[in-house]
């Protein structure tokens, strides 16, 4: 579904294409929003809001991150994917999750941290339609040069947040990560809507179990689905509702 002329933010002097989509393959999810981006920077269509899932789920590696962070045997074994992202960060295994991209200009003194914060409170609406009470942003920013020293918990996204990320109780929902290609800017970001997202650890290229079982549990300790939180489960269609009511 598309509804376009949609403002997401009255701080957004532009308004944007919301794509409602369904489930496909990696190598399509990334392909349509870079090709989305390349296109808004030639100036020949909207910005963008889309909201999609993975079949099958997949393993989306950061822009610069090494495919040897995975097994290939692995991610076989289990069934998944491994695509690159053209956006940066570390990586994550889009399973039971919601996927949005977010592509606009960067103009009129816009910068891509003003995105960042304004996209993830536009997230907390549609989040809390959902029944997921008590959320709030992450206030500091995590010294990620220190991070990615730390070789096994600095494979996942969803082990460590960065500065207005989303969290409930200290523990974060929503990753994301971005990329600017000349004046555009394409966002992505993976809302854990289920428990699935830790089998990262299972398909990571790691030393030995123990190393496995370090990298599990910090991914644990520092996120959670919308499921875990409310005590149900949140299907497909009704998060992609909740976010239609924000802004339709």
């Amino acid at each position: 579904m598309v509804f376009p002329g949609k403002k997401i933010s009255s701080y957004f002097n532009f308004e944007v294409e919301l794509i409602l989509d369904s489930h496909h393959n990696g190598e399509y999810n990334m392909e349509f929003d870079l090709n989305r981006t390349l296109q808004l920077e030639k100036g020949e269509t909207l910005p963008m809001l889309r909201f999609y899932g993975w079949k099958p789920w997949a393993v989306s590696l950061g822009a610069n991150q090494k495919e040897s962070d995975f097994d290939k045997n692995k991610l076989k074994e289990f069934g998944f994917d491994l695509v690159r992202r053209p956006t940066g960060g570390r990586a994550v295994l889009h399973a039971n999750e919601i996927t949005y991209s977010f592509v606009c200009p960067l103009k009129n003194g816009i910068t891509a941290q003003d995105v960042y914060r304004e996209i993830h409170f536009f997230l907390v609406k549609g989040l809390s339609l959902l029944g997921a009470d008590e959320l709030s942003f992450e206030k500091a920013q995590t010294n990620f040069s220190e991070f990615y020293k730390r070789e096994t918990v600095s494979i996942s996204c969803f082990a460590s947040s960065a500065r207005y990320e989303i969290e409930w109780k200290g523990k974060k929902i929503v990753g994301s990560a971005q990329r600017v290609f000349g004046n555009t800017l394409l966002q992505h970001g993976s809302i854990l809507l289920g428990p699935g997202y830790e089998l990262i650890a299972e398909v990571a290229n790691l030393k030995d179990d123990f190393a496995r079982e370090i990298l599990r549990k910090h991914i644990k300790n520092h996120s959670i689905s919308i499921e875990e939180i409310i005590g149900e489960k949140v299907p497909f269609e009704k998060a992609l509702e909740s976010f239609k009511k924000v802004l339709c």
